[in-house]
Parts: C-alpha cells; structure tokens; sequence
C-alpha cells in the first residue's frame, strides 16, 4: 500500500478576540484512517479488463462504509497531469476505458462531518493483451521465425503466430524480439520501438497492434551516406529493460548493432532514434569502418558508452554516447589481460552483460567467453563503462573438469556466483570457475534444450535461470529455474507456476513492460 497523505480543510479556528479567555474550548476528535487491501500495482487491458479493488478502511470515528457521512472519489492521473474520475464509491469495480499509458489512481475520502480528506494512491497501467509479458522468439515446425508472447495482464494467455499475421515477409534464422524500453519523455514516443530481428531481416513492429511492414527498416532511422542502409539489419540494442516495470540503465541514449558489424549511438532527445555515421572507426572523418562483433558491453544499470569488439584486429575498443568514433584503450601494469588480443591468440566468442558486482561495481559487470588458437577458453570480467572501463579478472576454463565444454552451443553466466551454465550435447553443464575450487555439475532435461538464459530484466536479485526445451509432444517449454545460492554446489529448481508449454522452439526471450 501507498502512503497515506491527510489534508485538513479546517486546520484551526479562528478566535475573533483574545481578551478574557476563559479557557473555555471545545475539541472535535480526528478521525484517523489506515487504508488497507491496496496493491502497489495495478494492469489493466483497454476496454476489457476490469479494475476491481475493495479497499478496507480502518477508521477511529465512524463506521466504514458510512454512505452517509463518508464521500469517495476514484481519480486517475496522467504524467501531463489530466484528471480522470473513475468512480464515487468506496470499492471500484470498473472497465477502465482510457488512454494507453501509465497512471497514478488515487483514493479519496472525505469526511462530510469534520470536513477532513485523506488520499492514498498506486500505480495502474492501462495496456492491450501486448503491453506487458514475455516476448519469446523461435522457430515453427517449417523451420521460418515465429514470435510469441505470454501476456501478462489481468490474466496470463498465450498470443501466437505474431509474425505470421504482422503483414512481414517470412523470416529466417531468429536473433531476438525486443521491447526498447520506457522513452526518455512522453514527447519521445516514437523513439519505442518493438524490434523482431531475425537473420534474413530485422523490422519494428506498432507496439500496440504488433503489425509491421517492411517500411519499418533500419534504413529509415540511418541519415549516413556513408554506409549502404538497404542491406542492414539489426541484431542487438542498448540499453534493455532491467526491471519488471520497463525501466533502462538510461533512456536518454540509445546504440545498436548490425549483423554486418556496423555501431551506431545516439541521443534521443536530439534524434528519437535517428542515426547518423557509424562510431565504430578510429576518427571521426573516416570510412574506414572496423567491424564489430555483433554484441555490447555495457553496465546493465548505467549505460554511458559501452566496450565493442573489433574481430578484424581482435581488440576491445570503447564508444561513448556523444562521440563519433572510438578510442583505443590503455593497459596498465598487472592487469588480467590485455585490451589487444593480437599477441593472445585469442578471439571472442560469446559475451553477456550481467549484475555481477565483483570490484565493487555495483551497476554490473560483463563477461567475455575467449579461445585461443590451441582451443583453450578463457573467461575475462570487464566493467564496460564508456569513458573508463576496467578489467575486473580472467579465468582460464579447466577443460579437464569443464565436461564438452569445446563443443558448448549456448552460454549462461550467472551474476551471484561464480558459475557459467552452457549445454553440449543437449546436456545442460554448470561449470563453476572459482579457482582452485573449480566444479562441474550436469543436469538432464526432457526434450532438445533451444535457450539457456539468465533473467536481468524481471526479477534481477532472483537471478532465475529461464530455460526452453522442445519436443514434439509438447513442443516448445519456457520453465523459470530457481538457483541455489550455496557456493558448496549449484542445483536448479523448476517454479511450477511459470512453465508454459505448447510454444515455438524458443530461441530468445525478453521482457516487455510498457507501451
């Protein structure tokens, strides 16, 4: 429940003179009020869903519900500040039929007696089936993309076949399906976008009805004559939700990546997701454009810039959100490992942005996966602020105890321990990495494993493991695992309540919050 605030319509009376007081006064008692069966949150589905809270108000004078003395009033405010009544009664039961967007609902009571008001408030989203849920991108039985979505509104339900019916073309090879978050304001609507991106083409879809048309290119938000835009297609963007609510590490500056290696920032208060030349090159009035691996690394709750890999010199270089190219990075003595991995050998696998606080970095550091030339694996721990990233640690796996880890297809890093989760041989592995103490644990699943992914976005600090399996029975399955937090050894618990089956064969998942 919300805090309660008391306004006094009368704080005192007014005496018309001071001379013989007597010391004569009368005291009307205050009421007080404790507001109770109240959510913090409330969703609700436009025109659908209906808003149903019966409030229990806890009163030192009067009798609750007292129609006679008692007037109530249901207000809904937008954030430009437009007053909306809902209703007059104590308890709400009501289709809410307004604007899609979130709102702040309050309660009000006022005592017809004492003239006294007392408010409480919580927050309602007024959404369609799409607004809020897990947005999950796989392959169907002919092997093309298909999108769902497990709506998470009033009721939980399954929408289906996204792409086929959104009016794209069929696609192929499915990268993600990707919700950009909360806008920098409400007059930066249009920067929201719903991105499928997909091997054979990446389009954003209208967030409320989920239909595309292959106008809705990257090539459209490209002002670069640099670049050829007709053939781009995006295949990762920062930053992304990193709570149940929609909210970024910063929703004022915004990159992406293409599957040609193309890096692109912006600002969203100057260009709503609008970008010009390409920062991934050494000086701002070059062509010569350095390829990048198609992943970022950024601290998940600040991002302003972020480390990139250039695959063609094998090294990490670091973009800001304001400049137009890249720098170069500076080894100091004792570090881990070096920024150039020329001299290594070694070339970046796979990469993955997490809440690991090691070295006291609270905002979240990010892990590397690298192999050298003789088929050795490293692990580097990087904290990838913009303007000064640091090199947190390095591990090198232990083969020996790491069971198929050189023939590992998927990775999982866990952000509370010091553990790296991947499947080979459709065998899922939990490998811990903590030197000198290093453990291997192995874990039979029912069905071909599709997707092994941690959860940064809805529950954080749960750190849940989300894993997608799929057989012909029951096709695709999405089941939230619980992992154990005893460093000693690492086991996975499914949560009963949220597995969902009958889907695609799940490659991707993310969160989507807002409209």
């Amino acid at each position: 429940m919300r805090k309660v605030s008391i306004m006094l319509a009368v704080l005192c009376l007014m005496l018309s003179g001071c001379t013989d007081d007597k010391g004569n006064y009368d005291y009307v008692p205050v009421n007080e009020v404790i507001f109770e069966n109240i959510n913090e949150e409330y969703s609700v589905l436009i025109n659908s869903t209906v808003l149903s809270i019966d409030p229990v108000l806890k009163m030192s004078e009067g009798v609750n519900p007292d129609a006679d003395r008692f007037k109530y009033e249901w207000v809904c405010v937008a954030p430009n500040g437009e007053k909306h009544q809902l209703a007059t009664t104590r308890a709400i039961n009501t289709v809410v039929n307004l604007p899609i967007g979130a709102y702040t609902l309050y309660l009000k009571v006022r005592d017809t007696v004492t003239d006294l008001l007392w408010m409480t408030y919580t927050s309602l989203t007024v959404g369609t089936i799409y607004t809020r849920g897990i947005l999950l991108i796989g392959e169907d039985e002919s092997g093309y993309a298909d999108a769902q979505m497990i709506s998470m509104g009033s009721d939980t339900t399954v929408i289906r076949n996204i792409l086929k019916n959104c009016g794209l073309p069929s696609l192929k090879g499915p990268i993600a399906f990707i919700h950009t978050g909360r806008p920098y304001s409400s007059s930066y609507d249009v920067a929201v976008k719903v991105w499928v991106m997909t091997e054979s083409g990446s389009y954003w879809l209208d967030r409320e009805s989920m239909l595309g048309t292959t106008d809705n290119h990257v090539r459209k938000i490209i002002y670069s004559s640099a670049v050829e835009k007709d053939d781009l297609r995006v295949v990762d963007v920062a930053p992304q939700v990193i709570n149940i609510n929609g909210a970024m590490g910063n929703n004022f500056y915004r990159a992406m990546v293409t599957g040609n290696g193309l890096l692109f920032t912006t600002s969203m208060g100057t260009n709503k997701d609008n970008y010009l030349d390409p920062v991934n090159r050494l000086n701002s009035l070059s062509t010569d454009f350095l390829p990048a691996f198609p992943f970022m690394f950024y601290p998940l709750r600040n991002f302003y810039g972020l480390v990139w890999y250039d695959t063609a010199n094998n090294r990490f270089l670091r973009a800001t959100n304001s400049s137009t190219f890249s720098y170069e990075l500076v080894d100091n003595a004792g570090d881990p490992f070096p920024w150039n991995q020329g001299a290594t050998g070694r070339r970046l696998v796979y990469g993955e942005n997490t809440f690991n606080k090691d070295g006291g970095k609270s905002d979240g550091n990010s892990f590397a996966l690298m192999k050298d030339q003789l088929g050795n694996f490293f692990i580097y721990k990087i904290y990838a602020y913009g303007s000064r990233p640091e090199k947190i640690s390095a591990y090198q796996i232990n083969l020996g105890k790491a069971t198929g880890f050189s023939d590992a297809t998927m990775y999982a890093f866990s952000s509370l321990r010091t553990v790296l989760f991947y499947v080979s041989g459709n065998k899922l592995y939990a490998y811990d990495y903590d030197p000198g103490n290093e453990k291997i644990y192995s874990f039979d699943l029912s069905g071909e494993i599709t997707m092994v992914k941690f959860d940064t976005q809805i529950d954080p600090d749960a750190n849940a493991l989300y894993i997608a399996t799929y057989n012909s029975d029951s096709k695709g399955t999405l089941t939230r695992y619980t992992v154990n937090r005893d460093p000693n050894r690492v086991t996975i618990t499914p949560d009963k309540k949220n597995t969902w089956s009958g889907l695609t064969k799940i490659k991707n998942m993310s969160w989507r919050a807002v409209k």
